[in-house]
């Protein structure tokens, strides 16, 4: 298991390349804030409480020492392919993707090089990150930190 289990609402945070051609994604879990009044349009809504991320939240780091491709989306266009199921995890792994197709066609990697190829799918609110790769990336927690 790459998350604890449970129900976490994960934000990206962060994404960048520490050094060249490594990928490092942090993400936060979103706790929930105070109770708000909520209006739109000069509409009352109610209240809730929002998701936020605070100094209580617990943080993870994901590294891929090295990676192929990654592309960010906006989490509100993202669209499911054909017969693809539904995910279960912040984090799976994926196969016989549209991502891995386009990836096959528009570069040389293949499995033989630079080896065989991994499609992985983070989850997160407002972020859908995918990621070709030769293997999972490292993940831990850096906060708090046990």
């Amino acid at each position: 298991m790459l998350f604890p289990v449970g129900n976490l609402n994960l934000y990206l945070t962060e994404i960048g390349e520490p050094v060249c051609n490594e990928l490092q994604i942090v993400v936060a879990e979103g706790l929930l804030g105070e109770t708000e009044k909520i209006k739109f349009a000069d509409m009352d809504l109610g209240e809730a409480r929002p998701l936020i991320v605070t100094e209580d939240s617990r943080a993870f780091q994901l590294n891929w020492d090295n990676y192929v491709a990654y592309v960010v989306r906006n989490e509100s266009f993202w669209k499911a392919e054909d017969g693809e199921p539904p995910f279960t995890r912040h984090l799976e792994r994926r196969f016989g993707t549209a991502f891995l197709r386009y990836i096959s066609e528009t570069t040389f990697a293949d499995d033989n090089y630079p080896g065989p190829l991994e499609h992985w799918y983070l989850a997160t609110l407002n972020h859908c990150v995918d990621v070709v790769s030769v293997g999972p990336p490292r993940v831990t927690r850096i906060k708090p930190r046990n």
